[in-house]
């Protein structure tokens, strides 16, 4: 099951979006427009039905509703989600789809409260609030059914998918030194998320995957010798390697010690490896050599497309985006708007792009010269 539609509402920079989605989404985007709060919808959710989050809590990580609420909005307007879900190839008819519209609880500015909730399953109304108990009751509104596993039953599929989703950003110097899982809600890659990660896999499955990811290492790092994990609770495992030009008895290398082309490569194929319904990734071509960027898109497909699962990224990089197998309804452009907010918007929805990719150019050729600043050249200039 994937996200085949996504409708927001006065979400952060975003005035409206109404965007089919595939099964592998690439976001582009010139700086602050909005690639990460576009990725930040689907940890929303996830936050929101995490243990020890819920709708309190995800919004107040985010500095409020009034933060996540549009600038470009009216005061007091409500911040809406609309998410359909179907399945890879079947025509987007949906499957599921849920419906969320919150807004500041009356004279309670930090407090969020549910003002519409709905879920479908087909054409069928499975949930509708507010409802008789919740007029009667509002603080009742403070939560919503997604989060609660008594009121959810009905439409649980839908908490399960964004439960199980994943999001990867490794940043290298923070993995080093964090040596403790990150809180249920963090949105970093810590060296206790992966070990964790590691440690709920079954040992036959954990070993095919660490043999996978030590064949796809050797083809991307020339020197490399061997990488293996050394098996422990989550404090002492550890990744070690070696590399061939060293002298005989040298010690292998840990993580704390790996480059940080070599964790990120490490971070993502272990991700894209990984059984979940939707993997968000931002910008996986930092600190990976051209030619490994290249190999992202068709190596993305391959591992996640038998899964049917869902991929959605977000990126700058014109190799990664050189891969001619990218459909521009893959690729989500997001371009500033004349009422001051960002339109979204699909790269074959934009005049002459099938022509252009149809003459040979790649999505990254055609695509990325339309979304820099338009002075950027004047930045050469600057003393």
């Amino acid at each position: 099951m994937i996200v085949t539609r996504l409708v927001l509402r006065n979400w952060k920079n975003f005035r409206r979006v109404d965007l089919p989605l595939e099964d592998r989404v690439f976001l582009v985007g010139a700086n602050a427009s909005g690639k990460s709060n576009l990725l930040d919808v689907f940890h929303f959710m996830k936050d929101l039905v995490a243990p020890g989050g819920g709708l309190h809590r995800a919004v107040e990580r985010r500095g409020g509703v009034g933060l996540i609420r549009s600038l470009a909005a009216a005061k007091g307007a409500r911040v809406g989600f609309d998410f359909h879900f179907g399945r890879p190839g079947d025509g987007h008819k949906p499957r599921w789809r849920y419906a969320l519209d919150l807004n500041a609880y009356p004279r309670r500015p930090d407090v969020p409260m549910v003002t519409g909730e709905r879920a479908w399953k087909g054409d069928r109304l499975v949930l509708d609030r507010p409802d008789a108990e919740d007029c009667g009751d509002r603080p009742r509104l403070r939560e919503t059914f997604l989060e609660n596993v008594v009121t959810n039953a009905p439409f649980r599929e839908i908490a399960t998918f964004f439960a199980e989703s994943r999001y990867f950003h490794l940043i290298p110097h923070r993995f080093r030194r964090e040596e403790q899982a990150g809180d249920s809600l963090s949105q970093n890659f810590t060296r206790g998320d992966f070990f964790r990660q590691v440690a709920a896999v079954p040992a036959k499955v954990r070993d095919a995957r660490f043999s996978k990811i030590e064949m796809a290492l050797k083809l991307s790092v020339p020197l490399l010798k061997d990488f293996r994990l050394r098996p422990g609770d989550l404090g002492d495992a550890h990744l070690e390697s070696s590399f061939r030009h060293w002298r005989r008895n040298c010690p292998p290398l840990r993580e704390a010690q790996f480059s940080d082309g070599i964790l990120r490569l490490v971070g993502i194929l272990w991700s894209l490896l990984e059984k979940s319904p939707l993997l968000l990734l931002e910008e996986p071509e930092l600190s990976l050599n051209t030619a490994v960027v290249r190999q992202l898109p068709g190596l993305i497909h391959r591992l996640r497309r038998s899964a049917s699962s869902q991929v959605v990224l977000s990126t700058h990089s014109p190799a990664l985006l050189s891969d001619a197998g990218i459909d521009p309804a893959e690729v989500v452009v997001l371009l500033p708007a004349s009422d001051r907010s960002i339109e979204v918007t699909r790269a074959c929805d934009l005049p002459d792009v099938n022509t252009l990719l149809e003459q040979g150019l790649s999505a990254g050729d055609v695509i990325l010269p339309r979304i820099q600043p338009a002075r950027i050249e004047e930045l050469g200039y600057f003393e």
